[in-house]
């Protein structure tokens, strides 16, 4: 039988766990993922949010562990992503009594769509409550975290903040909350879904941070995850700082090579941020996860792409993290383009534009190579990002 679980009294968690689900956006989730309903039985009952479609059993199962689900009076849309109200048509199937509640225009252009325009809409103006007898929810409106649709349920009552996709995280885990899964795991995992998720957002998302911050909050119930109940300091600290966008002092090189030559400057380049003191992570592209590889792009102030050129452009590897990078890139980053080339070097030259494009300050030429590269390349390379950097190589190091 499957089961609700009480996270405040009267407040249930009723969502499904996605237990084998690996890919979504571009984004890998070898954890994988949960879609958090929630459900809130008062004097009139509601339910946060619904699921993919595929595991509507799953919730109303979970429902059914608590009332019977004909007794639903509203259905809250927080946001009109199908992992959030691709279930409201068959929840609606249950408990056909039951209003939809979303954002006002945004949200209802969206749920119209999905379920007709002969549904019971409450469409909610940023600020906007909803009576539910004891309780009430008050609706904040986060547009573009990350629809234009997004908005947010606060019950002052219980203190609950019902945040949709903000502070989510891809994790799938019978323990609902982050004391319970790990606070570092919940952290680690948060940081790589704001990277990946979140962050071509930032600036709208500060915002959204900004207007719960004066609200008292026991726990922070996303729409991904775990519940937010130990760190909830920690984890509204680290949005605000992931917000700002502020680079480390770290590089990322990343690389796709096809005899070897690629890779060799590759390992070079890491070799020189390395030698003048500055961290750095070097990836594959063709055994690396792409959403792994953005999570460090989030922190870091210089990223070097490499691929040879194929076939008057980039290894398909590479040119499947250009297109993920277009849409997440971080800005006021700086790029560095290489790799080598047989006839010419339209493939390094291609990766320079489009980190030019992604809004990446290019300072370089292409960093190339001739067929194989060789050592007075190596001595190329180092020199040309000592020089970059203005820092000696450290002895010792």
């Amino acid at each position: 039988m499957l089961k609700a679980r009480e996270v405040k009294p009267d407040i249930y968690w009723v969502g499904a766990i996605e237990w084998n689900e690996r890919y979504i956006h571009g984004f890998t989730m070898p954890g994988g993922s949960t879609n958090n309903a929630y459900l809130i039985v008062d004097e009139q009952v509601a339910l946060i949010d619904t699921c993919t479609p595929g595991f509507e059993d799953e919730l109303l199962g979970r429902i059914a562990d608590v009332i019977d689900p004909a007794r639903i009076d509203y259905i809250v849309s927080n946001h009109g992503e199908k992992d959030h109200a691709g279930s409201i048509e068959a929840v609606l199937a249950a408990a056909p009594r039951a209003k939809v509640v979303t954002s006002s225009p945004q949200g209802l252009k969206v749920l119209r769509r999905y379920c007709g325009t002969d549904r019971e809409f409450l469409a909610m103006a940023d600020g906007d409550e909803l009576s539910l007898g004891k309780r009430t929810l008050r609706f904040i409106h986060t547009p573009m975290v990350h629809w234009p649709d997004n908005m947010v349920a606060y019950c002052p009552q219980d203190r609950v903040l019902f945040s949709n996709d903000a502070f989510g995280q891809f994790l799938a885990t019978s323990q609902r909350f982050d004391d319970e899964a790990g606070p570092d795991l919940a952290l680690a995992c948060a940081k790589k879904y704001f990277a990946n998720i979140v962050m071509p957002f930032a600036r709208q998302t500060a915002k959204a941070v900004a207007a719960v911050r004066g609200l008292e909050i026991d726990l922070i119930a996303p729409a991904h995850g775990v519940i937010w109940r130990s760190a909830i300091e920690e984890i509204l600290d680290c949005y605000e700082a992931w917000c700002a966008l502020e680079p480390a002092d770290a590089a990322v090189v990343a690389y796709a090579s096809m005899y070897g030559s690629t890779g060799r400057m590759a390992r070079t380049i890491a070799e020189a941020f390395m030698a003048a003191g500055v961290k750095v992570r070097l990836y594959d592209l063709q055994v690396s996860d792409i959403s792994d590889i953005m999570t460090e792009v989030m922190d870091a102030r210089w990223v070097a792409l490499g691929s040879p050129t194929h076939n008057k452009t980039v290894l398909p590897a590479m040119g499947q993290f250009l297109t993920y990078l277009k849409g997440l890139a971080p800005q006021g980053r700086c790029g560095i383009a290489f790799g080598s080339y047989g006839w010419a070097p339209s493939g390094p030259a291609e990766i320079a534009e489009v980190l030019q494009g992604a809004g990446f300050q290019v300072p370089l030429d292409p960093l190339t190579a001739a067929w194989d590269a060789d050592d007075a390349d190596d001595r190329r390379l180092c020199q040309a990002i000592s020089d970059l950097l203005g820092r000696p190589a450290q002895q010792g190091r």
